[in-house]
């Protein structure tokens, strides 16, 4: 069979099983679940990998709704994994787009049947929770679920279409601020004002962003700032985060922040804590061979890409956990135009019709994209390498 034929009868497969990929980003989308108590949706998702003949192994990484999905002999010359999200947020449900991504990834793994059964191929679906709160895949890293892949693939709803994009690294703590409490009125002298401490910080973040090189991003938030104005707070807190492309660039500069605290420490005698968040993620480390292997496919589909440079419009996302481990790419499919994710417009356009256009051709990209791989040992070989010498960074 040529690989034209290859092509033709694995579009045909994704066309086969459209709909009950788009009937489960539908129910998703109007049955949200936050992350870590995604029940349902895991339990959608593993019983039709099941039906499909996938071998599902639950309660991954001690998640109760992680899985990991295979089809495939274990020692086959070519294992992708394929990444399935299916948390959303609240109050905005979809609004990242995950009833797309995940459902894309069960599709391309339901259409790649036929080429695993021709041999040479594992595809292995990953259930992936948490990722609005920056998590799961962290977790599913350090239990080793990437340990025996070869590459790591997920698509991504936008209102862009790119083979290959960035995530911001990102270092978050939470910063406690303690001081001594005291009736404001009566005895303020007595007082030690832990909300001060916060508002020094804060301002000090404010004047070292005029100092900070542009590619840099920090924000905060005041999570506590006492309870009764009548009472100098004994206690207050902020959150920061601060985000760069550079692993190192992000280092220093969270070496600064955190400077900014222990110096409004000092300035209003309170004492801090600077505690780092589980959710904090490296910068993406690029696998260009895998994104340029995707953007054929593209073309292949006759979809040319949007023009958007891979730093446009980035956030953070704990699939950069994954990209340390193994060459990974998480490539964009759009939905519409002059989209934000993280909104209700965004959330309305995952459940549109533009939205399963956008599912389907993710899972046509993905499945291509594997089956390439699967033909091609060498680029394999030379995706492997390159990861392996850090190409790319």
């Amino acid at each position: 069979m040529t690989t034209v034929e290859h092509r033709g009868r694995l579009l045909e497969a994704v066309d086969r099983e459209a709909e009950e990929a788009c009937g489960l980003a539908r129910w998703m989308a109007a049955n949200p679940e936050l992350s870590l108590v995604e029940f349902e949706t895991s339990d959608r998702y593993c019983e039709l990998l099941g039906d499909r003949g996938f071998d599902v192994e639950r309660g991954i990484a001690d998640m109760e709704t992680a899985f990991v999905a295979s089809l495939g002999p274990t020692d086959a010359p070519c294992r992708v994994a394929l990444l399935a999200e299916m948390d959303a947020l609240p109050d905005v449900g979809h609004a990242c787009g995950h009833n797309l991504s995940g459902p894309a990834s069960l599709l391309a793994s339901w259409a790649l049947r036929d080429v695993v059964d021709a041999g040479g191929l594992q595809v292995v679906v990953v259930g992936c929770p948490a990722e609005e709160t920056g998590v799961g895949k962290k977790r599913l890293v350090e239990a080793g679920v990437f340990g025996d892949v070869d590459v790591a693939m997920m698509a991504h709803a936008s209102d862009m279409r790119r083979a290959h994009r960035l995530f911001l690294g990102t270092a978050k703590y939470d910063i406690r601020f303690r001081g001594r409490a005291a009736h404001a009125a009566a005895y303020p002298e007595r007082g030690v004002n832990a909300l001060d401490g916060v508002v020094a910080c804060y301002q000090a973040l404010a004047l070292l962003r005029q100092q900070l090189a542009p590619e840099v991003r920090v924000h905060a938030i005041v999570t506590d700032g006492g309870s009764v104005a009548n009472v100098i707070p004994e206690t207050a807190a902020l959150q920061i985060w601060v985000r760069a492309l550079d692993a190192g660039l992000l280092a220093e500069t969270t070496e600064r922040v955190l400077r900014c605290a222990d110096g409004a420490a000092h300035a209003t005698g309170t004492v801090v804590d600077s505690s780092p968040l589980e959710s904090s993620s490296p910068p993406l480390r690029p696998s260009l061979g895998l994104a340029d292997c995707y953007r054929r496919q593209l073309g292949v589909l006759g979809l040319p890409e949007s023009g958007h440079a891979p730093d446009a419009c980035i956030g953070s996302s704990d699939i950069t956990h994954v990209s340390e481990v193994v060459p990974t790419i998480h490539p964009n499919f759009p939905i519409g135009t002059d989209l934000q994710l993280h909104t209700r417009e965004f959330a309305e356009a995952a459940a549109s019709a533009d939205g399963e256009a956008g599912l389907l051709e993710g899972a046509c990209a993905l499945a291509l994209t594997t089956l390439e791989l699967h033909g091609d040992a060498s680029l394999r070989a030379q995706i492997a390498t390159d990861f392996r010498n850090g190409d790319g960074l």
